[in-house]
């Protein structure tokens, strides 16, 4: 069974590549360089010649992209996936949120992932959208919560860490796992991915802490925000398990 992804250059889709491989799919790159975003035959063209049961698009991009590739699943009935982020709600929307909470956040990145959001499912209804929180990875290196401590560490020697902000976060493994988990076993819907069951970021970087002994956590309170997501359809480990 064959799968396209966009974003293989990215943080999260290549877990995904590899978990989904393992559950023998074969998954192919949209390789932008190859094929243009702006060219919707081109994007057709190559769709069909794939001939994929599956589309995920983790990619940034115009919105426009988002929506040509919904179009074409829909045209072509192919299970589409946009994967968006809990960056969609601002700092002053209070979670947790579940998928009645209203997106509301008006910074850059905000806007653009909601702008996709409703592109795929103006032209698409069968979208499934999946929200994203921070992703924790295993060791230094792409955009996730570990690298981004040990570049604390390097520009100011010691994290400061709010024990009042409690984010939306997964390790990339599981969020993996949870999304394999949305696309066979669920219908096309709104989807919240979070492992988050309680923890603020001071708890959680001290408790990364002990993979990672180098870095220095100081407690702060300057930052308050519930990012928290939960959505009990979705299968994933919760960092009380996990930490």
């Amino acid at each position: 069974m064959k799968a396209i992804f966009t974003g293989l250059n990215g943080t999260v889709a290549p877990f995904a590549k590899a978990y989904f491989e393992e559950k023998g799919y074969e998954v192919i790159p949209f390789k932008r360089d190859e094929v243009s975003t702006d060219d919707k035959e081109a994007m057709l063209h190559f769709i069909r010649e794939v001939s994929p049961k599956l589309i995920i698009h983790f990619a940034m991009g115009s919105s426009d992209w988002a929506a040509s590739l919904a179009e074409i699943a829909k045209l072509l009935k192919i299970k589409f996936v946009y994967i968006s982020t809990v960056s969609v709600f601002s700092n002053d929307n209070v979670g947790p949120h579940d998928i009645r909470s209203i997106p509301d956040a008006m910074d850059d990145y905000g806007i653009y992932k909601r702008r996709c959001e409703d592109a795929c499912l103006a032209i698409n209804k069968d979208s499934y959208i999946v929200r994203l929180g921070w992703q924790i990875g295993y060791d230094k290196g792409s955009n996730q919560m570990v690298d981004f401590l040990y570049r604390k560490m390097e520009i100011e020697g010691v994290i400061h860490a709010s024990s009042k902000w409690y984010p939306a976060c997964s390790f990339l493994k599981d969020t993996a796992s949870a999304l394999y988990d949305i696309v066979t076993n669920h219908q096309p819907d709104l989807y919240l991915v979070d492992s988050n069951d309680g923890f603020n970021f001071f708890e959680i970087v001290t408790k990364l802490q002990r993979l990672h002994p180098s870095l220095v956590v100081k407690e702060s309170t300057d930052f308050k925000a519930n990012h928290r997501m939960i959505d009990e359809r979705v299968k994933i480990n919760k960092l009380s398990k996990i930490l």
